[in-house]
């Protein structure tokens, strides 16, 4: 039996490695910036610095989104309803899903979850239906066995 609290918290694990990851290469592209600026001269220190802000800026924005994730399932509301919703574990005929964040696979157990947003394809397909609920996706039906 999959438990939900137990995927929330690998969710969390997952999300705050991926959070520290990016705060050490800011600080890695931060420190090349710094170094670059002393020993750089003419046209080409434009250039460098100018890719060195660059890659600050997406990391910066994958930073952001990270956070933003880690947030959402800070947040997730522990109960289960009656209709799909964030939080919702959506067991199916199929496979299984949490609405959440966009994280992908989950291996627990001997289970496999998939963890997606509610703006994904699927999390979209999913979204407001119900127990028994028939869902179409990509051409192929699936049935809501369970909600969690």
């Amino acid at each position: 039996m999959i438990d939900k609290k137990e995927i929330v918290e690998l969710c969390l694990e997952k999300t705050q490695t991926r959070v520290d990851e990016i705060q050490v290469a800011i600080d890695a592209a931060n420190d090349a910036i710094i170094n670059d600026t002393k020993s750089s001269m003419g046209d080409k220190y434009e250039t460098s610095r100018e890719m060195a802000q660059q890659e600050l800026s997406r990391l910066q924005s994958q930073l952001n989104q990270a956070n933003r994730d880690l947030d959402i399932l800070i947040n997730l509301p522990e109960s289960s309803n009656a209709l799909v919703g964030m939080g919702s574990l959506v067991m199916t005929d199929q496979f299984n899903y949490l609405i959440a964040t966009s994280i992908g696979p989950l291996k627990v157990g001997a289970e496999t979850v998939m963890v997606v947003s509610k703006q994904s394809p699927i999390g979209e397909a999913l979204f407001g239906k119900k127990n028994n609920d028939e869902v179409n996706f990509n051409g192929k039906a699936f049935k809501i066995q369970e909600l969690r």
